[in-house]
């Protein structure tokens, strides 16, 4: 978790502004014990880094298991099945 941190600090960090993220989740896997602490960095992120944030996979099960845990956190929770509708989403809140 501290590498994911490092890496988006170090990406963003350097360009002054916050930015517009899409968060691929292909593959990923979250540990249930780790949950609250992932969430709560992500949270971090979302207010150090982000102008906006879209997410994706299409892990039916890891959209809800990832929805659930950042609703609890008040973080958006909607996760997108595919890249294109989370590019769209993106689209619509940078319009």
């Amino acid at each position: 978790m501290a590498a994911i941190v490092e890496r988006v600090r170090s990406i963003c960090a350097p360009l002054g502004k916050k930015v517009h993220a899409i968060v691929n989740y292909e593959g990923f896997e979250l540990d249930r014990d780790l949950e609250d602490l992932y969430v709560a960095a992500v949270g971090d992120l979302v207010k150090r880094f982000y102008a906006s944030v879209t997410r994706y996979t299409t892990s039916a099960f890891l959209r809800a298991k990832l929805g659930e845990a950042m609703s609890r956190r008040k973080l958006a929770p909607h996760i997108f099945e595919t890249e294109e509708e989370a590019l769209a989403e993106l689209a619509r809140s940078d319009a």
